[in-house]
């Protein structure tokens, strides 16, 4: 697709703005055919306790506003206050730039299904700027009825440059997924590839990865935030998620480098395009006493109806037909390629129905068990005795941490003097700033993989003059993505251009990457 020469030619006054590049020439047309008059007001949002993301909407308010065509404010919020408006922004035409990070899984659906499709519009999908565009939807649908990689490599590099070229949001760097831990306390630390399973790597016998401390007692980590709601169908955020991974399961499980493994489901089976038969673990015992079948797993999944993470199932689900307490057929509504990296949802007790409120406490099979929390302090987790893992050669029967407490440390150097001072045994969010003296202090461990996440820029599509591509696409060009990367994230991680984060390699090799910056942003 065509685009706009290089940066860096000079373009006349408009409006008593002087434009010094062909992005802002973009942005300064596109509001000239809106018949709107620069500077133009809007406000950049972040969260609080996240120091870096709002460094980098600093960093975007600048540029914006250098060039004169724009008017930016900058404003945190505390995070359910922040999940409040990013949810709601589009019914209520919020005049607002939102900051994000997302985090997928290992199938590229997991990172654009739920942010663009038109079916997933907010509060009901992450689709929060109701960004709806006839192709990417059919992309989209096709992309997850197909399971050959060839062909999926074609559709979603399709879609990655239809998404370029309409810049509903903008892409701005892949992270990195970092621990630091003490190495007198902690040892065995696999690091997990996706934020929100931080503290799977403690005990996960579907990836082969147990952690000790030396004491076998209470481990002691951190998180950025408090924890929003614990309840599945609801769980928005990568904190709440991090704080349940080790309390719920689902049928399989993926380890650390993409491979399905059994987790509840011992066995299963695709019988043809829109059916698969799976063989249930026996003798696994829920943490409120319940003993797991296979009407659990139907009612976890039919649950799903109607809320905030609908699209999980619905998109893909057509029902569960029961063949007895430990069997099942699920039924596909259609033919769906990711099904065995996104099928591990959560299995809840059929007691939700009735007393169960996993929004306050939540339940599940896993090898820990909530044991409380302190609102805005702590979140705390004890090993479940009765957990259904009988041991293998890599990974012992038992979890040996006993304990796990999780303290919601809201600041970078909070947590960083928590751990050096020893009341955390490990972080897995110390500011990027500070690794390197970290790494060559050889009291510490130092862990750190490619993540599949990417932080993002969000648009009010729905309001002027953000539903105008080109006001978005000279944005997109203008944002500096090298310099957040050095300057807020200390070289840790790389620009992003494209929503599949080269962690899928297959979706976003190194060949395509150059070609979308040479055809979009050179």
């Amino acid at each position: 697709m065509a685009m706009i020469g290089g940066a860096g030619c000079v373009t006349p006054e408009s409006g008593g703005v002087t434009v010094d590049s062909a992005a802002a020439a973009r942005i300064r047309d596109g509001l000239e055919k809106a018949g709107l008059e620069p500077p133009v007001e809007t406000t950049i949002y972040a969260n609080e306790g996240n120091d870096e993301r709002g460094r980098w909407a600093q960093l975007v308010q600048h540029t914006l506003n250098e060039t004169g065509l724009f008017e930016v404010e900058f404003r945190q919020l505390e995070w359910g206050q922040y999940e409040e408006l990013f949810l709601n922004m589009a019914d209520r035409e919020e005049n607002a730039l939102v900051t994000l990070n997302l985090s997928g899984g290992w199938d590229p659906d997991d990172f654009v299904d739920m942010l663009f499709h038109s079916d997933n519009h907010a509060p009901n999908g992450l689709n929060v700027n109701h960004f709806a565009d006839d192709t990417v939807d059919g992309l989209l649908d096709a992309g997850r009825a197909i399971a050959d990689v060839d062909q999926r490599r074609e559709l979603y590099q399709e879609l990655q440059e239809r998404l370029i070229a309409e810049s509903p949001v903008s892409i701005l760097r892949y992270g990195e997924e970092t621990t630091v831990y003490r190495r007198d306390r902690v040892d065995g630390w696999q690091q997990a590839p996706f934020p929100g399973i931080e503290y799977d790597p403690v005990y996960a016998p579907h990836a082969d990865s147990y952690v000790e401390r030396s004491d076998g007692e209470e481990l002691v980590v951190d998180a950025i935030s408090s924890i929003s709601n614990p309840d599945p169908v609801v769980m928005h955020d990568t904190t709440s998620n991090m704080a349940t991974s080790l309390v719920y399961e689902g049928l399989l499980g993926v380890d650390f480098e993409g491979t399905p493994r059994p987790r509840l489901a011992t066995d299963w089976e695709q019988l043809d395009e829109t059916t698969y038969r799976f063989d249930l673990r026996e003798d696994v015992t829920f943490h409120n006493g319940e003993e797991f079948t296979a009407d659990h797993v139907q009612f976890s999944f039919d649950r799903y109806e109607g809320t905030p993470r609908e699209a999980d199932v619905f998109d893909w689900y057509d029902g569960v037909d029961v063949l007895g307490d430990h069997e099942l057929e699920l039924t596909l509504v259609q033919p769906y390629g990711p099904l065995e990296t996104t099928i591990g949802l959560p299995i809840v007790p059929l007691a939700t129905d009735d007393d169960l409120d996993l929004s306050e406490t939540p339940v599940g099979t896993g090898p820990y068990e909530f044991a409380g929390r302190t609102p805005g302090e702590d979140w705390r987790l004890e090993r479940f005795d009765d957990h259904w893992f009988d041991g293998t050669d890599a990974v012992p029967e038992t979890p040996p941490v006993e304990r796990i407490r999780i303290r919601i440390l809201t600041s970078g150097p909070a947590r960083q003097a928590a751990l050096e001072s020893g009341e955390l045994d490990v972080s897995t969010a110390i500011p990027s700033g500070s690794l390197d003296g970290f790494e060559s202090d050889e009291e510490y461990g130092v862990s750190q993989t490619m993540a599949g996440e990417f932080d993002f820029l969000i648009y009010p599509t729905y309001l002027e003059p953000f539903d105008r591509t080109d006001v978005r696409r000279g944005i997109d060009q203008l944002l500096p993505r090298e310099r957040i990367v050095e300057d807020v994230y200390a070289g840790r991680g790389e620009p992003g251009y494209v929503p599949i984060p080269p962690l899928l390699e297959e979706y976003t090799d190194p060949s395509f990457e150059a070609y979308i910056r040479e055809e979009y942003y050179d």
